[in-house]
């Protein structure tokens, strides 16, 4: 594993300014355990579910670059990206045809604008 989930809470338990005995009250675990925990590499999920709650931040994020859970999103991952790109096309493509038709209706305007005067020229020459 190429992180440690253990040193990542203890920065999050700091960086937020939360005492220790808070946390493992949360946890449900003695301060022991928790500074413990501090140092694994691997915590239990129903725990980092706790965690992740507790700093309102998903944790188990940090997993999606180890295996297995890589691999199978990797393919995923591939999927996505290409789906955005298509929707990235199609929305350019729309854009364009909607700015042609927003020129259009300025441009119809226009034209109305002008009859209406016209119309109104030719009355007045009555």
């Amino acid at each position: 594993m190429a992180f440690a989930i253990g040193k990542i809470i203890r920065d999050l338990v700091k960086q937020n300014g939360l005492k220790a005995k808070n946390v493992a009250q949360y946890i449900n675990v003695s301060e022991s355990t928790l500074y413990g925990i501090y140092n694994r590499q691997s915590v239990d999920i129903d725990k980092l579910i706790l965690f992740s709650r507790l700093f309102n931040k998903n944790l188990f994020l940090y997993y999606l670059n180890e295996e297995p859970l890589k691999s199978m999103f990797s393919k995923d991952l591939v999927v996505f990206q290409n789906q955005i790109a298509e929707l990235e096309k199609e929305l350019l493509s729309k854009s364009g045809k909607i700015e042609d038709l927003l020129e259009i209706i300025a441009n119809q305007k226009k034209l109305i604008s002008f009859h209406e005067q016209s119309q109104m020229k030719s009355k007045l020459k009555k």
